[in-house]
């Protein structure tokens, strides 16, 4: 096991918060990402998930460090911190890293357990043989990170673009 600070830290033995391949199914379903994806793929996505448990004051991912998991928070509570200052809370349902699961960059935030923390971990090799197995998940995935990046975009077009 890592120390707080270090970035991502492997799951542990997986006793503790969602148990059953049933129950990740559940939590995955809300999440935009995975929202295009059918049933049986995700599934196949529920599979790779482990319950991780984490100390308040303990760190999940650190800004700056390779990204190596998602993660949904089950119980308890985080923060996010930028590297310009702003923070944000995160509590149960909240979740974090979809970007790792796809590209393993570096972290953009640190997430710190403000309280005993217990979130639903997917680690990112997993996933990526995952995609390689079952390319239709891929496309899947498309799907819901074209949703994720028209939430982030602009209402207004910048000026001097074409307006559609």
């Amino acid at each position: 096991m890592l120390t707080a600070g270090a970035g991502d830290r492997q799951a542990g033995d997986g006793s503790a918060g969602v148990a059953s391949p049933a129950d990740r199914l559940a939590v995955l379903e809300g999440i935009p990402l995975f929202e295009p994806l059918n049933k049986r793929h995700l599934r196949r996505v529920a599979r790779l998930g482990e319950t991780a448990s984490y100390e308040a004051g303990e760190t999940l991912a650190s800004a700056g460090v390779r990204g190596e998991a998602f993660y949904v928070i089950l119980d308890g509570a985080a923060r996010v911190e930028t590297p310009d200052g702003h923070e944000h809370p995160l509590g149960p349902r909240d979740f974090f890293g979809e970007f790792a699961l796809l590209d393993g960059a570096p972290r953009s935030a640190t997430v710190t357990a403000t309280a005993p923390l217990t979130a639903l971990r997917i680690g990112q090799p997993d996933f990526e043989k995952l995609l390689r197995a079952d390319p239709a998940i891929a496309v899947g995935l498309a799907k819901g990170l074209a949703v994720i990046a028209r939430d982030l975009a602009p209402a207004e077009p910048p000026k001097g673009s074409p307006r559609r």
